[in-house]
């Protein structure tokens, strides 16, 4: 009996799926890092892990997960806690907004009366903060919801196997193929083994190709061109911006801070800070925002104690707070880096 040629392909773009899902998994249990969200499935543990992941090295993240799980071990917990103690456990991974939308979810599920992430992908999806990539990874890791994640590492894996262009703005065809090759039985340890695939052997720019289990279908591979797969994203050019900051204290130590004036950090602690229309004369750092870049210039202004609450308890303009806080209690802030490299500029 005479096959479609169709028909043909279609077997055989299965049978190479088959071959890419066997080989990944079988890496994957072999060499699996035991990071530790992956010592347990409950959702709370590897939603907060995912939240923390999205644009974080994970050597930085490993120590803040382990101190914000010890502070915040339940969403009941998480729900309960006050926004500044929660972006003082944050400090250090950056992109905070993300601390702020875990925060206002778990108030969202602790109201409902909630002790877990969502089940369904439609009620994830309603939760602050959470989208496409982060409903699927916990769905599937948690709950053993047959969807497929797809963040950075995924999208250079999937075009250097099939020599793919950049995902357009509904993220295709990259999400249908990684929907097409997930591992219905093990969808949690597949999108694992896909990000684990792209951070330790797939990487952007030194791919280990030869120690890859998916070397033999990677089209990329095959036609000597992995290094131009994904094509680079256009690059949004730099703004260079000049900041002023001031570093008021008394002679104990005290700090003035101030938070909700600098509109790049509205809801982290800050010295004063004065936007410059143009990079000061003398930078002391530099600081990055986003596609921000800050010539940074810090001043240094000693008060007496009184000076120094007066200057606290001054009017301010509408959404502005200040307070005074010793050095000591700085750990337990939610405060920018920007202040961290003051203070060590001016060696206190």
């Amino acid at each position: 009996m005479r096959r479609e040629p169709g028909a043909a392909t279609s077997a055989g773009r299965r049978s190479r799926e088959a071959r890419i899902r066997r080989a990944l998994l079988a890496w994957y249990d072999r060499v699996a890092r035991p990071l530790p969200w992956r010592r347990s499935t409950d959702s709370y543990r590897v939603w907060v892990a995912e939240v923390m992941l999205q644009q974080t090295r994970i050597a930085v993240v490993i120590p803040a997960y382990e101190r914000f799980l010890g502070a915040f071990p339940t969403i009941a917990a998480l729900a309960r806690a006050e926004e500044e103690d929660v972006l003082s456990l944050w400090s250090g991974l950056g992109y905070y907004s993300r601390a702020r939308s875990l925060h206002r979810a778990a108030r969202v599920l602790h109201e409902r009366g909630e002790t877990a992430f969502p089940f369904e992908r439609e009620e994830a999806l309603a939760l602050p903060g959470v989208g496409e990539y982060t409903a699927a990874a916990v769905l599937s890791i948690a709950h053993g919801k047959p969807w497929a994640a797809v963040d950075g590492n995924v999208i250079r894996v999937l075009s250097r196997l099939d020599c793919l262009p950049r995902p357009d703005a509904r993220g295709a065809p990259h999400a249908e193929i990684a929907s097409r090759l997930l591992a219905r039985d093990r969808p949690g340890d597949w999108n694992q083994a896909l990000m684990e695939l792209g951070e330790m052997v797939c990487t952007p720019k030194a791919p280990a190709c030869d120690a890859c289990p998916l070397a033999e279908p990677c089209e990329a591979r095959r036609r000597d061109v992995v290094l131009l797969h994904p094509p680079p994203k256009p690059r949004r050019g730099t703004e260079r911006l000049g900041l002023e900051l001031t570093v008021v204290r008394d002679r104990a130590g005290r700090l003035l801070l101030e938070r909700g004036a600098f509109a790049h950090l509205d809801h982290l602690w800050l010295p004063p800070v004065r936007l410059l229309p143009s990079p000061p004369a003398r930078t002391d750092f530099r600081h990055a925002i986003l596609h921000r870049a800050f010539d940074v210039a810090v001043k240094e202004r000693v008060l007496g104690s009184e000076a120094l609450r007066a200057l606290a308890t001054k009017p301010l303009r509408n959404g502005i707070e200040r307070r005074v806080v010793a050095a000591s209690d700085l750990d337990r802030l939610g405060r920018s880096s920007l202040l961290t490299k003051a203070l060590r500029l001016l060696g206190a």
